[in-house]
């Protein structure tokens, strides 16, 4: 039976002073956190009482004082204990009735005032000191854990002594965290986390550096992306928020197969960082956005497969592309609209018939060679749903010509009043061209959910001192009310025609003399029967699909027809009569002077 005899007789030695103490509790607690620090005082404290147990063994003084070591390094003023702990003639160590407590233990008193109460026991270093010499003396593994503790009110610091087995099941994660290592293994630790964030930060800083000197180069956003991937090697891929693809590389033939069947869902949001998660089937996504004008422009995204992880830093890889790519875009983006500036100098030229004979001179600002056969369009965009905001024909007109330099699309835009007017160059099919600006016009639809547009062509020249005609052209088209994405001059046949060569004054005169009484667009109840009487030719006088189109009876229709009648003073019952209103009526609208858009239904 081995006996455990503590004496505090001998004056205290302290190794370190209580300010100096607190100091390494408060930075442990900045740097590693409270839960942490618990493990790394409890070892250290076990390293002082092992060298302590040691040095007391080597002067060979088997009746050594536990107290006595204890109170030495300045740690307590006295240490009370209780029990036995006995090495059986086996070899057995047991541990009977071992408990004990700390007089005025400097852990406790340190933590009160500095700390304030505790809502836990604080003397994890007495428990490590403890613990580690007698681990020493009796060659097993002993834990002293203490249950009462003055720094969180409890009248003394109690503790029990057990050997590490005996607590495994009630206190294994304290036993754990005790024991998961030395303390020269936590400042390795500590050191190689800061070493692995240093060299995290300096991969990050060179990254950053190498694309932005890439960028003042006035390199390509392709150029950017591949310079990223080649340090990275992870697939990126940039899109705007039409989800079309501005930039990609990296990907197997494959794998962009996989990536475009199956669409990633989003996993989570992790605000903290700006970043995605998303998952697909056999691969994950980390997507940021790409920010322009505080808007959310086009996102940035790095591709993993074949249960590749993704890394906890590669968010910070990510941020920056998606930042520099938000500058190589803004760049690209003042380019490609100072660009269109200038075509569309051209094309405002021709419309105000400003020094045409110098025009050539601005053919070189164009991308393409600009030759004849020419046609004009002319583009109107409407709300489909009224409300208060405000179309930005200048964005739109933005949007048409990325769209069509997309499509190799020989054209310039320019804006015309609340109009956007094209010209077409090197006309060789015109069928061909109308499916391919139908495709885009379809495109601006998806992207601009709201609005509608209407395409007015005109027919074809090759001087342009025909330019104002085919604008005339143009715009009658535009104006026809046929419900039609796109219309030809050339198919108005004779009714574009009139329009045409008619001045508005004769267009007016030859109206007033056939529409006697309706010609009064300002009174609400004669519009409404000028439009009843068009609806009624359009649909050659059938009263069934009047009467659908107007949602009226038969006998409203009726009574509205004899009244026409009445104010025209003429029978529709003739042909050629009703043909030649139709035509007046419709030449009004070609000319703009006349527009039933308030009984259109949306």
């Amino acid at each position: 039976m081995s006996e455990v005899l503590f004496d505090s007789s001998e004056t205290k030695n302290i190794l370190m002073s209580a300010n100096t103490f607190h100091t390494l509790k408060k930075n442990l607690y900045n740097n590693i956190g409270s839960y942490k620090t618990k493990g790394f005082l409890f070892r250290l404290g076990k390293e002082f009482g092992m060298d302590s147990a040691k040095r007391q063994l080597q002067h060979q003084n088997q009746k050594n004082s536990i107290g006595k070591r204890h109170s030495r390094v300045g740690h307590v003023k006295d240490v009370i204990f209780k029990g036995e702990i006995v090495r059986h003639p086996n070899g057995k160590i047991e541990c009977i009735n071992t408990r004990g407590q700390w007089v005025e233990s400097i852990e406790a008193e340190l933590h009160l005032k500095n700390f304030g109460v505790a809502d836990e026991c604080v003397c994890h270093m007495l428990c490590g000191f403890a613990s580690g010499a007698l681990t020493y003396e009796f060659g097993e593994s002993l834990i002293a854990i203490e249950h009462k503790c003055t720094a969180k009110g409890d009248p003394c610091c109690e503790f029990e002594l057990r050997l590490e087995k005996d607590w495994l099941e009630e206190k294994q994660e304290l036993i754990h965290l005790y024991q998961n290592d030395n303390i020269l293994s936590e400042l390795e630790m500590t050191y190689d986390a800061l070493l692995h964030h240093k060299q995290i930060l300096e991969k990050i800083a060179a990254f950053q550096s190498q694309l932005t000197q890439k960028v003042t180069e006035k390199q390509s956003l392709d150029e950017i992306t591949q310079a990223a991937f080649e340090i990275l090697n992870i697939p990126i891929l940039i899109k705007d928020i039409h989800d079309n693809s501005l930039s990609q590389i990296g990907f197997t033939d494959e794998q962009q197969l996989v990536i475009k069947k199956d669409k990633a869902t989003l996993s989570y949001i992790d605000d903290n960082h700006n970043v995605s998660h998303y998952e697909g089937s056999g691969y994950l996504k980390l997507t940021a956005p790409v920010i322009i004008d505080k808007k959310n422009y086009a996102t940035c995204s790095f591709y993993y497969f074949d249960k590749e992880k993704i890394d906890d830093n590669d968010y910070l890889f990510l941020e920056r592309i998606a930042t520099v790519a938000s500058l190589c875009i803004l760049y690209e983006e003042a380019q490609f609209e100072e660009q269109q500036r200038m075509r569309s100098s051209l094309l405002e030229r021709l419309i105000h018939n400003q020094n045409i004979k110098d025009i050539e001179s601005y053919y070189k600002f164009l991308p393409f060679k600009f030759q004849p056969p020419f046609f004009t369009g002319v583009i109107s965009v409407q709300k489909v749903k009224k409300n208060n905001d405000i179309i930005d024909i200048h964005d739109q007109l933005i949007q048409l010509s990325k769209l069509a330099k997309e499509s190799d699309m020989p054209c310039i835009f320019a804006i015309i009043g609340e109009d956007i007017a094209l010209l077409n160059s090197q006309n060789r099919d015109k069928e061909k061209w109308k499916e391919q600006i139908i495709k885009i016009f379809r495109k601006m639809e998806k992207r601009n959910s709201n609005y509608k547009y209407t395409l007015g062509l005109s027919g074809i020249f090759s001087n342009f001192n025909d330019f104002e005609r085919s604008l005339k052209e143009a715009r009658t088209a535009k104006n026809y009310p046929n419900q039609k994405l796109l219309t030809d001059y050339e198919d108005l046949g004779i009714l574009g025609d009139i329009v045409k060569n008619l001045s508005m004054d004769q267009l007016q005169e030859m109206a007033k003399k056939t529409l006697k009484n309706l010609y009064d667009f300002n009174e609400p109840r004669k519009k409404e029967l000028l439009y009843t009487l068009y609806v009624y030719l359009l649909n050659s006088q059938r009263l069934k699909e009047t009467m659908d189109e107007l949602t009226l009876s038969i006998g409203g229709i009726q009574y509205r027809i004899k009244q026409i009648e009445e104010q025209l003073e003429i029978s529709l019952k003739n042909a050629s009569t009703a043909a030649y209103i139709l035509l007046v009526i419709q030449a009004l609208i070609l000319a703009d002077k006349l527009s039933f858009e308030e009984f259109s239904r949306s």
